[in-house]
């Protein structure tokens, strides 16, 4: 909290946050050396690569990234030593997946919903790694749509604070008169809620896009319920992936243009935050929201347990630079995709790598950049 210097943006950052972030990491360590050991996967005493683990246990090739999680997470940990490619069991072991996961739900009820979710994967991954299911049948068949509704909400401790640092970021972003904001991705609606409450009155249009049917509808509903009356909603299918004027943004039409949780998983990262640059007006400002890894250390996320098993986050492009791995990316590598897409003035809200020198489980940050006042084109 005191690495946090930026006062508006430190009371979004409660104690019971952290408590729940902190019983939430030992949760995931325990899960994922439940699913090795399901699989039979856990390190040999005298060493296990586990980039040999696909083959020699017959698992999907879809299985790798999952791996490669598990095992750098119980190193980061300390359950495992890891000498280059090679990791060794050690003798300390995390605590029980059940016992953490009613810890988490007793003390902190509006986490629970991500005890639920760890726990479905953890029943679900020994038939991901039999090559019978994957993730997305695991964790988004149609009966699991119920438990996404409650994650992706602003009830859920856990997820709020992307939408709420998203919305004080964006609010800073916008100029002084009522602006037009295009949202890319809004899911749920949790994002818009946040943002058309704080802002109110200074958003003049808001125009919420969404690809998924189901979550564009309740998405939809939440906008117009938190809008300022005098707000103009609008609410339309839109394909990041996809040229966006032909799906109805017109270029250099916003002030802003918003994103959370969502811009990680395009697979052409760079194509997107062209389209995005193209939307907004000279000088206007594109918000991203999302968890940042720290650029030093190369820590594992705890967060991107649960995606690594969806080939939806993990089969994307990269760059050594602009992209240097699938899913959360570091302020280093936001600004080079930035720039490299351009983007000026590229700003984190808060500065991520400087609360991460002092609390290296720090990945929430919000990236700011702006379109250059002069006309840029393909």
């Amino acid at each position: 909290m005191a690495a946090l210097d930026d006062a508006p943006v430190r009371e979004l950052f409660s104690f019971r946050f952290l408590e729940a972030t902190e019983i939430y990491d030992q949760l995931t360590d325990a899960a994922a050396w439940r699913v090795l050991s399901d699989a039979g996967a856990l390190p040999e005493a005298e060493g296990t690569d586990p980039e040999t683990l696909p083959a020699a246990l017959h698992f999907p090739e879809r299985t790798r990234p999952a791996l490669r999680f598990c095992y750098a997470k119980l190193a980061d940990s300390r359950y495992f030593t890891r000498d280059g490619d090679v990791f060794r069991p050690t003798t300390d072991r995390p605590g029980s997946v059940e016992a953490l996961a009613e810890e988490l739900s007793v003390k902190i009820p509006e986490a629970a919903v991500g005890a639920e979710i760890i726990l479905e994967l953890v029943a679900g991954a020994p038939s991901f790694f039999r090559g019978e299911r994957t993730g997305e049948e695991i964790l988004f068949a149609p009966n699991r749509l119920p438990l996404w509704f409650r994650y992706f909400s602003n009830e859920n401790i856990l997820y709020r604070i992307n939408n709420t640092l998203g919305a004080e970021a964006l609010s800073r972003a916008l100029p002084a008169r009522a602006a037009d904001v295009l949202e890319i991705g809004g899911g749920c609606g949790s994002a818009a809620e946040a943002a058309l409450k704080q802002i109110g009155s200074g958003i003049a249009r808001y125009r919420f896009t969404e690809l998924v049917p189901t979550f564009a509808r309740r998405g939809e509903r939440a906008a117009r319920a938190a809008a300022f009356p005098d707000t103009v909603i609008e609410a339309a299918k839109l394909d990041m992936n996809r040229p966006w004027a032909e799906q109805g943004v017109a270029p250099g039409t916003f002030d802003a243009v918003y994103s959370v949780n969502c811009f990680h998983v395009a697979p052409d990262l760079g194509a997107v935050l062209v389209q995005a640059r193209e939307a907004l007006r000279p000088g206007g400002a594109l918000v991203i929201s999302e968890c940042i890894r720290p650029t030093h250390g190369g820590r594992p996320i705890y967060v991107e347990f649960i995606f690594d098993f969806l080939e939806s986050f993990t089969n994307v492009a990269t760059d050594p630079v602009k992209r240097p791995n699938h899913g959360f990316l570091s302020p280093t590598a936001w600004r080079a995709s930035l720039e490299a897409a351009g983007f000026e003035q590229v700003a984190f809200v808060p500065d991520v790598d400087a609360v991460a020198e002092r609390y290296p489980n720090f990945f929430v940050g919000v990236a700011i950049a702006r379109r250059p006042p002069h006309a840029r084109t393909e």
